[in-house]
């Protein structure tokens, strides 16, 4: 498998994976979207309900500056009150909507939570599937390394009959310290590697969601401890009614 593979060209648990991850990702955005589209509901109504307020305020101060004038007509004192009253109402009005609003938006996020907890999960599929393919290809490609290890090996042991070899005080064997040097070459040559993420297949197909960060993962039994409260405080809502 090289580096710029093609998913089609992928074997099957990992295009099972991919597939999966996809799917995650799309409802994760789905709810990520749906959260925000609530808060800007909420948020327009907040306003509308702010203005409303303002409104019956501004209805108040007026009415109150009309009550200290002895030329004020009845009527006008009485609209100005029914204006602020209404306004009042108003206001109340959307106060309840955003209230709802605020719950569903509560319940949206926790579902983006939901989603994120199933992404998350996807996605480290995918990685720790790639990286068992990629193994083990590596492994079976691994034949002139061994060759290399095995005739260093012979030369190690061929220099331990000079006293005090070098590789004897830092390994039990011959052949541990030759897989120690290969270990140097492996280590050398990955640390002056530069992968190629955008050239990747796989991981270009398996592209995180924007926002993830924005959402905290909530599992099924986080929720269900959430839905229990919630239940609990409404029947005693309801028993205060009564």
């Amino acid at each position: 498998m090289t580096q710029n593979n093609t998913v089609a060209a992928l074997p099957a648990n990992l295009q099972a994976a991919l597939t999966r991850h996809q799917a995650t990702r799309g409802k994760f955005e789905a709810a990520r979207d749906e959260a925000d589209r609530i808060a800007t509901d909420m948020q327009k109504h907040r306003t509308a309900a702010d203005a409303a307020e303002t409104e019956a305020q501004q209805a108040r101060q007026e009415a109150a500056k009309l009550m200290r004038s002895t030329k004020t007509a009845p009527q006008d004192l009485r609209d100005l009150k029914a204006k602020e009253r209404a306004a009042y109402a108003t206001a109340e009005d959307y106060r309840a909507i955003v209230a709802e609003f605020e719950e569903a938006h509560v319940d949206a996020k926790i579902g983006a939570g939901v989603a994120k907890l199933d992404e998350n999960a996807a996605y480290r599929t995918v990685l720790q599937i790639y990286a068992d393919t990629l193994m083990s290809e590596a492994e079976r490609q691994v034949a002139p390394l061994l060759r290399a290890i095995a005739v260093q090996e012979r030369a190690y042991i061929s220099g331990a009959t000079r006293s005090n070899a070098a590789w004897e005080y830092m390994n039990e064997s011959a052949a541990d310290a030759a897989l120690a040097r290969m270990y140097g070459v492996i280590k050398r040559a990955f640390e002056a590697f530069k992968f190629d993420r955008a050239g990747d297949a796989v991981l270009q197909a398996a592209i995180r969601p924007a926002d993830l960060d924005r959402f905290i993962p909530f599992s099924p039994g986080a929720i269900h401890v959430r839905n229990t409260l919630r239940a609990k405080a409404a029947q005693q809502q309801r028993g205060r009614a009564a």
